[in-house]
């Protein structure tokens, strides 16, 4: 009877260590799936706004704000870096200040790090402003000057009356146009110039 034991035991025990290592086996490739991450690398877009500003002297500083907009599955850090004016902040959303800067495109850009250390996991992207100059101030309107006429105090019967104007005050850069009408009388001479004399037969 002990022998009949014996060598059941004997049969049974290859089953049982097969069945061991089966176990073992799925242990292990559960434990492998387990340390496998799925990791997403991070996307990243960048936008300014405006994208064209007026750089003008006197008028205060000119500036963009600047949104980087990204997603990962760690904490993100951000660098930022341009080839004109200054980054103000720091984090996803920074201000740039382009007051100073002569007309033209300026860039900005932005590097992410999720921080494993894995270059899948950087991302980087850039964005253009345009600046432009303010137009100069339009002239100063012109300031129409003050005119005046001057007339005799006394005038014969029938004898021609000399009008003359005069032009005070002003911008100074004006040419002035005349043109002349009288209420009674006809203008015989200077019509177009400073000083007229009218006809005066009748009056």
């Amino acid at each position: 009877m002990l022998r009949h034991d014996r060598r059941d035991i004997a049969l049974l025990l290859p089953i049982a260590l097969v069945g061991l290592i089966a176990l073992g086996s799925t242990a292990f490739a559960q434990k492998s799936r387990k340390q496998t991450v799925a990791y997403t690398p991070p996307n990243l877009s960048l936008t300014a706004e405006p994208g064209v500003i007026m750089v003008c002297e006197g008028a205060g500083p000119a500036l963009v704000q600047l949104n980087a907009r990204a997603t990962s599955n760690y904490p993100i850090r951000y660098r930022w870096t341009t080839n004109g004016g200054r980054i103000q902040g720091d984090g996803a959303a920074v201000t740039w200040d382009l007051s100073g800067m002569r007309p033209g495109y300026y860039k900005a850009y932005v590097d992410i790090d999720t921080g494993s250390g894995d270059e899948a996991c950087q991302a980087f992207s850039s964005t253009t402003v345009l600046v432009n100059r303010c137009p100069p101030p339009p002239p100063p309107a012109p300031v129409c000057p003050n005119v005046s006429i001057i007339c005799p105090d006394r005038v014969d019967t029938n004898e021609p009356v000399t009008f003359t104007s005069t032009l005070t005050g002003g911008s100074g850069n004006i040419s002035p146009a005349y043109h002349w009408t009288v209420s009674a009388g006809k203008i015989i001479d200077g019509q177009g110039t400073p000083s007229i004399r009218v006809d005066t037969n009748g009056l």
